[in-house]
């Protein structure tokens, strides 16, 4: 869990980012901008990661806008409290911050992306909503519309002209230097990473990008040796650059199945998808040990499993914000005496 220090770290930060606006003098805020194509898991990563479900997850291009997540713990909110920032957002909602349920949450992000797949659409317009909850991290997230993959051919052209758009969309977000790029790969091959092509068009060397695999859980079993295993876990220089953030990828399940009250519904609560996240990484560890004939070392139990990628996302967040504070900090004193001597 966060440390005291770490918490105080990211409401200093806040307020020095609300100081700046109030000043105008905005700066650019870390974040983690998700990349990955069509079905690769992110915005079942994302829940996993805030440690509830609210997305429209599902086969296909269900997220058609981007969503800005800005997630702060808070040790009292025993349930999500989540706030919608639309103030430029006809759309959705007039007039800045609102409070909504996690129910009208999921409306909101519901209808909006059914909106936009009738009309074959997607919008680069960021819905923006604040969280605080006792089990998120202090992380801001972004998540982005899937990569198509469209087939040649003139009778796929308007699959090609909505490949065209998204690709568009998120290399736009990719551009922003201050952002971490977390790639999502949903295969067993390293040398056939599409989505780490993609990246490196706007970051060549992958030195600001978190390379993820994921879907482990369904990739184990088609391992046919240890050998095979032990590639994929520590992929050479030659199938994967050494330059990635991290050095090396992460390794994450997501259980399936989504929480509520009918009958299709596979969890009762948001504390029973945790428990199922925390045990799916536990599971994928031993049926990794098992594949190895051996014990995972401790470098290689750091990049397995969902909580070990929130822990290492959230302390690469907070060298962020450090180094931005002495950017920051200046540039407010100097507003501070211009207003004085105003005065």
């Amino acid at each position: 869990r966060l440390t005291n220090e770490s918490e105080r770290l990211y409401e200093a930060y806040n307020e020095l980012h609300s100081l700046a606006q109030d000043f105008r003098k905005p700066f650019d805020a870390p974040a983690v901008v998700l990349v990955g194509h069509q079905t690769d898991g992110k915005s079942a990563l994302v829940e996993a990661l805030m440690g509830f479900q609210f997305n429209h997850v599902g086969g296909g291009t269900k997220t058609r806008r981007p969503i800005t997540l800005h997630m702060k713990y808070n040790p009292a909110c025993i349930e999500p409290s989540c706030y919608l920032l639309s103030e430029h957002d006809a759309a959705i909602r007039p007039g800045g911050e609102v409070e909504v349920t996690l129910e009208e949450l999921q409306h909101i992000i519901e209808q909006e992306n059914k909106r936009l797949e009738r009309d074959n659409a997607f919008s680069d317009k960021e819905i923006i909503v604040r969280i605080e909850y006792k089990f998120c991290p202090n992380l801001t997230i972004i998540d982005t519309p899937g990569l198509i993959q469209a087939a040649p051919g003139r009778k796929n052209a308007a699959h090609q002209a909505a490949q065209r758009q998204v690709e568009r969309l998120v290399r736009s977000k990719m551009q922003q230097p201050e952002f971490i790029i977390l790639c999502l790969e949903d295969n067993a091959d390293w040398g056939n990473a599409s989505t780490r092509s993609f990246v490196m068009q706007v970051d060549p060397t992958l030195e600001r990008t978190v390379v993820v695999s994921t879907k482990l859980d369904t990739r184990i079993p088609q391992f046919g040796s240890a050998e095979d295993v032990e590639g994929f876990l520590q992929p050479p220089a030659s199938l994967l650059e050494e330059s990635i953030l991290g050095h090396r990828p992460f390794f994450t399940s997501v259980p399936s199945g989504r929480v509520g009250a009918g009958p299709g519904a596979v969890y009762r609560s948001n504390d029973d998808f945790r428990v199922a996240v925390q045990r799916r990484e536990a599971q994928d560890c031993f049926d990794l040990t098992a594949r190895l004939s051996r014990e995972l070392s401790p470098q290689e139990k750091d990049r397995v499993g969902v909580c070990q990628l929130r822990i290492f996302l959230e302390q690469l967040l907070q060298r962020k914000y450090l180094e931005h504070v002495p950017v920051i900090v200046p540039n407010l004193e100097r507003e501070d005496r211009l207003v004085r001597q105003k005065l």
